[in-house]
């Protein structure tokens, strides 16, 4: 279960990488929907960075699942934060929300959990 999660990962962080790296805008406007405020290249290379770092981590982890749950945590917790503090409060308030990013969001922060309360790794030897 932990590798289906992993996998998924992927199919989603290799486009979306690859995108943010060839894309000539660095790609903000294909995944976001919208154009980034002036700081757009810092911006831009520290979502890159924490998504590259995710990426790798779940290459790995579809070799070696247990020991790298952890990863599954903080995307939970990131991509929580990001619901509850962006898309929700935009979304109430009438503004754009970028739903291709922010459903992705969702079905993570949703199945994630699942999937680590069904597997449980912290309970099993590494």
């Amino acid at each position: 279960m932990l590798r289906l999660a992993y996998g998924i990962n992927l199919l989603i962080l290799v486009p979306v990488c690859a995108t943010m790296l060839l894309a000539r805008d660095g790609g903000l406007r294909a995944i976001f929907g919208t154009d980034v405020n002036g700081d757009a290249p810092a911006i831009r290379l520290m979502i890159l960075s924490m998504w590259l770092a995710i990426l790798m981590a779940s290459a790995v982890g579809l070799v070696w699942p247990r020991p790298f749950w952890p990863v599954l945590v903080i995307q939970i917790l990131y991509k929580t934060l990001w619901l509850a503090m962006f898309a929700w409060p935009a979304w109430r308030a009438g503004q754009a929300v970028p739903w291709g990013i922010a459903g992705s969001f969702i079905f993570i922060v949703l199945v994630w959990p699942l999937i680590l309360w069904m597997v449980r790794p912290w309970q099993a030897p590494l």
